[in-house]
């Protein structure tokens, strides 16, 4: 009962306390709301970000020769016309003059693989992409390429979901290449028309493979469909999500600031004198501050839970593991929360608090992720984000977004709870002391 008074008289001070609420409840979900719509269509883009290449695979579902010969034969049967189509390869020209150019290998680092084989290697998250040319590939765009008539191309891209954007820099490049292609089957369409109305009639087909060659004229679309696709059972995050999680796991830690105020304030206010005299233990009193703490990143937690849910859209994915994830990260919160509490007390000043409040939390949010996306961030601070406990509560929360299990996110539990347990021993070791020596003192004194 001794803990439970206390905890209540700790969250009816803080909740009585106007700039603590604005601070904790309701500045994170301006925030996310502001960095959600602002950044929606363009949170995976940047123009001043440097990328490293794009490692895909290439899967080839057609046979070249099959295609090439149902090709030739398909239009002496019904064109009557004895065109093999060799000096243009469709092949050789994605391949080779595209794939392989100096733009885009700076760029694209390919390998050609079976479909099953480069599946393996996009769920181990080696490649960052896998680009499949169907079937038929090659006669359908030397229909394209060599014919009056046009025929669907669906290439399909297949991203990891963790690559975000390495999967956007593929679809970009892809777009180029279909772009260019498009002007090469308008620039045919042309000359094919221009014969026709001029009465050529078959001859205009005779040099049309030298002609095809060297055609550059840009005009509009061919037809030719991307298919964006993502892993299967996994989901692309999108700004919303990112900032949902982003602002939550960084406005968590200012409960851990709030409680680092509380012992002190409570010794300047003479309340942890009396309850001394009420025969309240120190362990029942950093109970107490535990446990508020922990409640107030709760309600922080689930606030945000519930308003990114209704407000903005956002799939938090399994219940469940939601529920222990953030579980965890208030107890590592109200950890990290009673450290920085006996450290102040023992200080005797508010400086810690503040500098904590000020700059630390600053720091981790910049580690963490919380202000952009470490696929962003210099490699230094990548490295140095394991460091922050708002860093690997939003790596997990966007894992369960993402549509991993619980078992993908264990070991980050695992850090969270051991390191609010930790905080948590610290600071009790750190309090003892200090009132054992304020106890020393003051029995020196009277003697």
């Amino acid at each position: 009962m001794k803990v439970i008074s206390i905890i209540i008289k700790d969250l009816k001070t803080v909740l009585s306390d106007k700039q603590a609420i604005i601070t904790t409840m309701l500045m994170p979900v301006i925030l996310m709301t502001i960095l959600s719509m602002a950044l929606k269509g363009s949170f995976i883009s940047s123009d001043d970000v440097v990328v490293e290449e794009v490692k895909i695979a290439v899967v080839k579902q057609y046979d070249e020769i099959i295609d090439s010969e149902i090709f030739t034969k398909t239009l002496e049967e019904k064109l009557d016309i004895a065109l093999t189509g060799d000096e243009v390869n469709p092949e050789e020209i994605f391949f080779e003059d595209f794939l392989g150019s100096k733009e885009v290998s700076k760029l694209i680092n390919y390998r050609v693989e079976e479909e099953e084989r480069a599946m393996e290697l996009l769920a181990q998250g080696e490649i960052s992409a896998i680009i499949i040319l169907p079937e038929k590939y090659i006669y359908n765009m030397k229909i394209n390429l060599l014919t009056p008539f046009r025929n669907n191309v669906n290439i399909r891209i297949l991203t990891h979901p963790d690559r975000a954007i390495d999967g956007e820099i593929v679809t970009s490049v892809m777009e180029a290449y279909t772009n260019t292609m498009s002007s090469i089957i308008i620039g045919k369409n042309v000359l094919i028309e221009s014969a026709s109305a001029n009465d050529i009639g078959g001859d205009g087909f005779d040099n049309i493979d030298e002609v095809m060659e060297g055609m550059t004229d840009l005009v509009e679309g061919m037809n030719v469909n991307i298919e964006n696709i993502t892993v299967h059972g996994r989901q692309s995050i999108k700004s919303s999500d990112y900032y949902a999680v982003a602002m939550m796991t960084m406005f968590i830690l200012f409960a851990a600031g709030q409680g680092g105020r509380m012992l002190l304030e409570e010794k300047d206010n003479q309340t942890y004198q009396r309850m001394v005299i009420a025969d309240i233990s120190k362990t029942h009193i950093l109970a107490g501050k535990f446990f508020a703490i922990f409640l107030i990143a709760s309600i922080q937690i689930t606030i945000m839970l519930l308003y990114s849910y209704f407000a903005l859209k956002v799939k938090w994915g399994d219940v469940s593991s939601v529920a222990v994830l953030s579980v965890t990260s208030a107890f590592a919160v109200a950890g990290l929360g009673i450290f920085i509490a006996s450290i102040t007390y023992r200080a005797g000043n508010y400086r810690m608090a503040n500098l904590f409040e000020n700059v630390i939390i600053q720091v981790m949010a910049l580690l963490g992720g919380s202000f952009f996306p470490l696929d962003l961030m210099p490699e230094i601070i990548q490295k140095l984000s394991f460091i922050s406990l708002n860093g690997i509560a939003l790596k997990s929360y966007l894992k369960i977004i993402l549509g991993y299990s619980f078992a993908d996110i264990s070991s980050n539990v695992l850090i969270l709870a051991l390191t609010g347990s930790l905080f948590t021993i610290a600071g009790v070791i750190i309090f003892n002391k200090e009132v054992a020596e304020n106890a020393k003192h003051s029995k020196i004194k009277t003697a």
